[in-house]
């Protein structure tokens, strides 16, 4: 992994992990050689990117598989099919997920200490073979 924040939890519910990501985020896993479904459970600030709204992109090597618009707030679960040919021949795979546009904590008003260039929250992350 890299492009990840270590994860976190709420104080409210210690049984709910995430993980930030920063503008660019990338999974790296065994390529199974067959056609997989990514599953990616997130949420995002969309209350801070209302025009334009941000873009999130999922890639599988230098392909785009799908770019997403972020609508509105709350947790959001993608299912997105990627094809054996779309991972490539190598034993290894990746995924990227990459935001055009991030924020940063301490610079919103009533600002925090935390300086992170985040993009979106990710609860869960799978590749799954079909």
């Amino acid at each position: 992994l890299s492009g990840w924040y270590p994860g976190e939890f709420a104080p409210e519910d210690a049984t709910r992990e995430w993980q930030w990501t920063q503008k660019l985020a990338t999974l790296s896993f065994r390529n199974p050689r067959k056609d997989v479904t990514f599953f990616l459970e997130y949420d995002t600030r969309a209350d801070l990117f209302t025009d334009p709204r941000q873009q999130i992109t999922i890639y599988s090597g230098q392909t785009p598989i799908q770019t997403i618009a972020v609508e509105s707030l709350g947790t959001e679960l993608r299912r997105l099919p990627i094809a054996a040919t779309q991972l490539g021949t190598g034993e290894m795979a990746e995924l990227r997920i990459e935001v055009d546009r991030t924020f940063i904590p301490a610079k919103l008003p009533g600002g925090s200490a935390d300086f992170r260039e985040l993009g979106i929250r990710v609860y869960h992350a799978y590749v799954e073979a079909r």
